[in-house]
């Protein structure tokens, strides 16, 4: 595990009442003993329809950036890209009901390399010829620069994956920018609707992948320490399980974080004396503790006393999830 000080754990908890249900009794020895320890230092909740997720939220605080309603340009961050416009795009399934619409991540949609390529190669030549620029990335989220890209006020898809995609979220304006980013985007629609690879996905069972979403747009400034040099770090080891409101694999991965992660790293904590700090996020806020060893208090002097002594009961730690 790298030398991180400062980690934040995305959706360590979520609205989901089947995740909510498992908290009172999830065992999470490692956590339990860090809240003890740790008191808390900062904290905030502005609610479930900000377009910064409570994450994306104490990162930026991290990193120093100022507070701010619109997204954050974590593309041109991540690729290290000042100046530019850029935004990732994700290939995603747009699920259509009588009233409303689901959005399905590629980690719900067992969307192959292969297949995530070849709906780029088909895609890539119109997105070019109206100024967006495919420059690489992961392959089911792929980087993009371009001035459509400077302002697009949508949240990142950890805000609204699995859910109804309501209209507080909506980027429809009248920016001419927006518009024509938009036509982009149903350009791809169209030319994914019969590609091969979705055919494939049908014969099989699976959601074609007829739609992409437009995440962590706009201009970076240059400014912080880059990704690299970043003073925390998120896990987002939770957040699959979590927007799918998969009860089962969000308590098995919580448990496998507290004893291979947040278990040896408290150790350490306590080892070198140096300071730690642990943000825990959910849907609506954030909150950080920080351990710091080195300041701890002397333990009381002990006194004569002719009875014995009752053994000291565990500290009770508040439920951590509230507010979240």
């Amino acid at each position: 595990m790298p030398t991180v000080r400062h980690w934040i754990i995305a959706h360590a908890c979520a609205d989901d009442p089947g995740l909510l249900a498992e908290l009172p009794a999830l065992a999470l020895p490692a956590l339990q003993r860090w809240l003890t320890l740790a008191p808390v230092v900062a904290e905030a909740s502005h609610g479930p329809h900000t377009l910064n997720a409570p994450h994306e939220q104490a990162l930026a605080r991290a990193l120093g950036w100022p507070e701010r309603a619109d997204p954050y340009p974590w593309a041109g961050w991540q690729a290290q890209r000042p100046g530019t416009p850029c935004a990732w795009l994700v290939p995603c399934h747009w699920q259509a009901s009588l009233d409303h619409m689901v959005v399905l991540p590629p980690a719900a949609l067992q969307l192959s390399v292969d297949e995530a390529q070849a709906l780029r190669q088909a895609w890539a030549p119109y997105a070019a010829s109206e100024g967006l620029d495919l420059l690489g990335g992961e392959a089911t989220r792929w980087l993009a620069s371009g001035t459509l890209l400077a302002h697009w006020p949508v949240p990142s898809l950890a805000r609204v994956a699995h859910r109804r995609l309501d209209t507080w979220w909506d980027a429809h304006s009248d920016d001419p920018a927006a518009r024509r980013l938009l036509r982009v985007l149903e350009e791809a629609q169209m030319l994914w609707h019969d590609h091969p690879v979705n055919d494939a996905r049908r014969a099989r069972g699976l959601p074609p992948i007829n739609a992409l979403w437009v995440e962590g747009a706009g201009v970076w400034d240059g400014l912080g320490p880059s990704p690299v040099e970043a003073p925390a770090q998120v896990w987002h080891d939770l957040t699959p399980a979590a927007l799918a409101g998969d009860a089962a694999s969000w308590r098995d991965t919580w448990q496998r974080l507290d004893r291979e992660h947040l278990g040896p790293w408290l150790q350490a904590a306590l080892d070198d004396g140096q300071p730690r700090w642990l943000t825990l996020c959910g849907e609506r806020g954030w909150r950080c503790w920080r351990l710091d060893p080195g300041t701890a208090a002397p333990p009381p002097r002990r006194r004569w006393w002719p009875w014995p002594r009752r053994a000291p009961e565990t500290p009770f730690t508040p439920s951590w999830w509230v507010g979240l």
